[in-house]
């Protein structure tokens, strides 16, 4: 298995080639909603997804932009621009406000704006296209406003924005359908704490960029980004006046914004990026502006590859899902860090409800990955998800990120490991993961992600192959994306598997190397139960310990290299399965 060095450079070049021209190809609109199951891109946003999206009262669905918006009308499978003052085919002039929500009872459309004197709410009676009047609500301008809240227990309308620092969210509140404004400002959440496996800060955010939802009890739950591992939640019991303390929720999710919404038939989706960012270094002597060191400002994000969805039949109390909505398409490409002039990220989501059960979700920042996504709420559904690399690497996150920081918050990456050819299946292929040494990286060792349904009870299956000679693996079964290349992902993992160089697990259990071995992992409880793994179909086995319980459940294999010197063999990864 060892290879010419030019020529591993030259498929490293050739997957890096296919993989750009993946990602920059158009998408192919499906031809009705009902052809939509999976997640299919419908169109870019004209700018950062998270509170552009609106729907009209005609069923008109649009994404506003600086100077005008997208339109949609037929439910968005196809999009067209218009300009703010351009005339349709009726003699109707696009007007030049951009609500950011419609009260569904009265029609007013509202959007609450930051400006240099304070905060403004601008108020239509006249529908989208209406004339706005402008009213200061707020003497400190406050940023990332989220669309307004209508409460449907009151005739209540919540906007909510954050800023100052300590950064602390306010939350504005109207009775009279947006006439008049009372607020609460929330004390800032915790800090984040610079501990092992941690070298420097993170860009420290105390709780920001809330998302609102009414429960069925008439409380209301709020999620916020954090500086930690989880989002952070509160909870308020008269409609938005007072709030809870400050707490960690259930949802992983590190600098990226998360998004609460109710679908019509009383299930609650959410929308967020359950991943967690590589530990943190030390930058004191970067060549970076000094608030990037210190946490004042951001630094560089390495969890924004991949938007997550979930959804609840008991207002929130279990989850479904934990699936991949959408992957960063130049996640595994080299030369990202060239392109991030923008946060090339693709969180920040917004989602309208569909017929048939299909929601359109608007999410990412930079122009190359923020998409407007369509989904079946039953894809959420499925229990189980297979892979043997059909479509290649589409589904997998495998890259590897270059020391110093380039363009907007970004390293820049090299395609991490590749598919070669299956050795014994003529036209398959398989995934090697290796340990090539390169101090040019962040962190060299080879690695593999891969998404599936989130099981609290389930199973996952796995096909491997030690080449011989090869320094063995890793395979750690988690509730979360983890980057490939981490170097503490067993420390948070469910479960962990080790197979040493050359096999051996016990005195008298060997994995033969140059032979395939089925793998499969069983767990009756992630948050108590051990984990029986079955080695080439039994009898022999081995019970894997708990290392650190889940609420949500395990939706994530991740395989790593395991020497710590260069291993030019690896091993090999024929198919995986997993789920319920």
């Amino acid at each position: 298995m060892t290879h010419h060095p030019r020529f591993r450079l030259l498929v490293a070049a050739l997957i890096a080639w296919c993989i750009s021209a993946a990602a920059s190809a158009q998408p192919v609109p499906p031809k009705t909603l009902d052809d939509i199951f999976a997640p299919v891109v419908v169109g870019t946003p004209p700018v950062d997804a998270f509170n552009g999206l609106f729907r009209c009262p005609d069923g008109e669905i649009r994404h506003y932009g600086d100077d005008g918006f997208l339109f949609s009308r037929d439910n968005g499978l196809t999009w067209k621009p218009r300009r703010f003052g351009d005339v349709d085919a009726s003699g109707k002039a696009a007007g030049g406000g951009r609500p950011l929500g419609m009260n569904p009872k009265t029609g007013t459309c509202l959007r609450l704006v930051g400006g240099k004197n304070g905060m403004f709410v601008h108020r239509s009676t006249g529908g989208p296209d209406g004339k706005y009047t402008v009213q200061k609500i707020g003497g400190r301008s406050l940023g990332m406003a989220r669309p307004p809240y209508f409460l449907q227990s009151r005739p209540r309308v919540l906007f909510a924005a954050h800023g100052e620092r300590p950064e602390r969210i306010t939350v504005f509140r109207s009775d009279d359908d947006g006439l008049t404004w009372a607020k609460t400002t929330l004390p800032p959440g915790p800090a984040f704490v610079v501990a092992p496996p941690h070298k420097g800060p993170r860009w420290e955010n105390w709780c920001v960029e809330p998302t609102i939802l009414e429960l069925q009890d008439g409380r209301l739950w709020m999620l916020a980004r954090t500086s930690r591992d989880n989002h952070h939640e509160c909870f308020s019991e008269d409609a938005g006046e007072a709030w809870s303390a400050w707490r960690p929720s259930r949802f992983y999710g590190t600098l990226t914004m998360p998004t609460l919404f109710r679908l019509s038939d009383g299930r609650v989706l959410l929308l967020w990026c359950n991943t967690t960012p590589l530990p943190e270094v030390d930058r004191t002597s970067d060549p970076i502006p000094e608030t990037a060191k210190n946490g004042r400002w951001e630094d560089v994000f390495t969890n924004r590859d991949a938007c997550h969805a979930a959804t609840s039949e008991d207002d929130g109390r279990t989850w479904i899902g934990f699936r991949e909505m959408r992957l960063n398409p130049w996640r595994n490409a080299g030369d990202v860090g060239k392109r991030a002039t923008h946060d090339f990220s693709v969180h920040q989501p917004q989602a309208v409800e569909l017929p048939g059960g299909k929601v359109l979700v608007a999410h990412g920042q930079d122009a190359a990955v923020r998409a407007l996504v369509i989904f079946n709420v039953k894809w959420l559904y499925e229990p189980r998800r297979r892979s043997a690399f059909e479509n290649g690497l589409e589904d997998w996150s495998t890259h590897k990120y270059i020391k110093g920081i380039v363009g907007h918050c970004a390293y820049n990456r090299v395609p991490g490991p590749g598919l070669i050819p299956h050795p014994d299946k003529p036209g398959a292929k398989v995934l090697q993961i290796r340990h090539l040494l390169d101090p040019k990286l962040v962190f060299d060792k080879d690695g593999a992600v891969w998404n599936f349904p989130a099981a609290v009870k389930g199973s996952f299956s796995t096909r491997i192959k030690l080449v011989p000679g090869g320094g063995g693996g890793q395979i750690c079964l988690v509730d979360r994306w983890f980057n490939p290349t981490d170097p503490v992902v067993q420390d948070y993992s469910m479960y962990v598997f080790t197979i040493p160089g050359g096999g051996r697990l016990g005195s008298d259990l060997v994995l033969a190397s140059g032979r395939w071995h089925d793998l499969r992992f069983e767990w009756t409880d992630s948050q108590s139960s051990t984990c029986k793994l079955t080695i080439d179909g039994g009898p022999a086995t081995l019970t894997l310990p708990l290392v650190r319980p889940s609420v949500n459940g395990i939706s994530y294999v991740h395989f790593q290299a395991l020497s710590d010197v260069e291993d030019q063999q690896g091993f090999l990864v024929e198919s995986v399965e997993g789920g319920r």
